[in-house]
């Protein structure tokens, strides 16, 4: 678990996120910003997220425009916040930062009961074990 803490304190810093409460958990969510991913959802647990104490990071595309917008302006309205950060573009160097770091995963979808993010990040476990 060393190795955990290590690349949540290490997010935290990259992110500008409060580091203050180090036992504060961190949710994470790398996804394509569609309609199909339940937009609502995500947007429901940014919010939950802080309501109950943790930290979100969100770290998602768009090809939508309309939803582009409306995540623009949720990034917007936390841009200084402590615990929230929105990040609208990929980058996979920095989503396998943010799987290393988080402590959970939000991985909404509205008719896919099992994608392709959660194999492929099982199975990196499972390579890693072994």
């Amino acid at each position: 678990m060393q190795g955990k803490a290590e690349n949540k304190a290490a997010m935290r810093m990259n992110l500008g996120l409060s580091s203050t409460d180090d036992q504060r958990p961190v949710v994470g969510c790398i996804t394509r910003l569609v309609p199909q991913k339940g937009v609502h959802l995500i947007k429901h647990a940014i919010y939950r997220t802080l309501e109950m104490g943790g930290q979100f990071e969100l770290f998602g595309s768009c090809p939508v425009p309309h939803i582009q917008r409306e995540f623009e302006g949720i990034a917007n309205q936390f841009q200084n916040h402590e615990h929230i950060r929105l990040i609208l573009k990929y980058d996979e160097s920095l989503s396998h930062a943010i799987y290393a770091a988080s402590d959970m995963f939000i991985i909404p979808s509205i008719f896919e009961p099992c994608g392709l993010t959660q194999v492929s990040h099982l199975l990196q476990m499972l390579i890693h074990e072994f």
